[in-house]
């Protein structure tokens, strides 16, 4: 009996001891501000809305990722996103993405026709006109999410590449940093140019915010002191740059959620309407063929 209780008492402390363990894993992996994983994976997804991952939109394709679906399936993302994704979930992120490519639709104008099908595609009402007149797309809305070109019948929307500054890449070291952590003392703004820099080294650009990345002025006095030559300072230039655009397209992402969230309002007032109309017009015909009309 003795026994036996001491096995339930060591498997209960067994249980608790892991159910701690992984909520303290939650708690760093996904931070309190989240309100959940899937929330956490679809704001790191540049909301085009284009089913190429085949899910229907970034959100069901955010839970999918939280149940096991592949990283590499969304190619507008690139592979910035797929190492942002792997790193929330602790995954490796498969087949290595290409750097995403920015584009935008834009409609030939002397070829449209109006037919008014690629308005009806646009998850982002990214393209105005009406029936029989002609489009335009509006390129600060436009995702390039693809999904306007099956539709047209006369083949008159292409997909216009934006171009952007090539990703510079991070200086090249012959030698590894040896943590002597000399840097550290000649730093004005207070900093952790070693810690700072082995988190850039390996892509760690959220660990690196944390540490105050920002806060660098890249003033240099942390490069002479280095005694294995590595350029801290163009190390740190090249991560916040990196930083700004992860932010930029972080903000277009949250542009084409709320634009597509927009269209879905729109759409649900444009169907009430109609449904109202149509009610509307069932009633005056049921009145006019009834006998008990007034007048008849």
């Amino acid at each position: 009996m003795i026994l036996d209780s001491l096995i339930e008492v060591v498997t209960l402390l067994g249980l608790v001891s892991i159910l701690i363990l992984t909520l303290s894993w939650a708690r760093v992996r996904f931070p309190p501000g989240a309100e959940s994983v899937v929330d956490a994976a679809d704001a790191l997804l540049p909301q085009t809305q284009c089913a190429q991952c085949g899910y229907p939109g970034c959100r069901p394709y955010a839970a999918a990722l939280v149940s096991g679906a592949p990283l590499d399936l969304c190619p507008p993302g690139g592979v910035d996103t797929q190492i942002a994704l792997a790193r929330l979930l602790g995954r490796e992120r498969g087949q290595p993405l290409p750097r995403a490519a920015i584009q935008v639709a834009a409609i030939d104008e002397s070829k449209c026709v109006g037919c008014f099908l690629c308005v009806d595609a646009c998850p982002v009402d990214a393209i105005v006109g009406a029936p029989r007149y002609m489009h335009t797309v509006l390129e600060a809305r436009c995702t390039g999410c693809e999904l306007c070109l099956p539709p047209c019948p006369v083949d008159c929307i292409d997909l216009i590449p934006i171009t952007v500054a090539a990703p510079i890449p991070l200086p090249v070291n012959a030698v590894e940093c040896i943590r002597c952590n000399r840097c550290e003392s000649v730093c004005p703004e207070s900093l952790a140019p070693q810690h700072l820099w082995w988190l850039c080294r390996d892509d760690d650009l959220s660990g690196a915010q944390s540490l105050g990345l920002a806060q660098c002025i890249e003033c240099g006095l942390c490069n002479p002191e280095c005694p294995s030559n590595i350029d801290l300072v163009g190390t740190f230039r090249v991560a916040r740059q990196k930083l700004d655009g992860i932010e930029q397209a972080q903000r277009h992402a949250i542009l084409a959620k709320q634009h597509v969230e927009e269209r879905r309002q729109r759409l649900a007032r444009e169907a009430l309407i109609a449904s109202d109309r149509r009610s509307q017009r069932l009633r005056a015909s049921r009145e006019r063929r009834s006998p008990d009309r007034p007048g008849s």
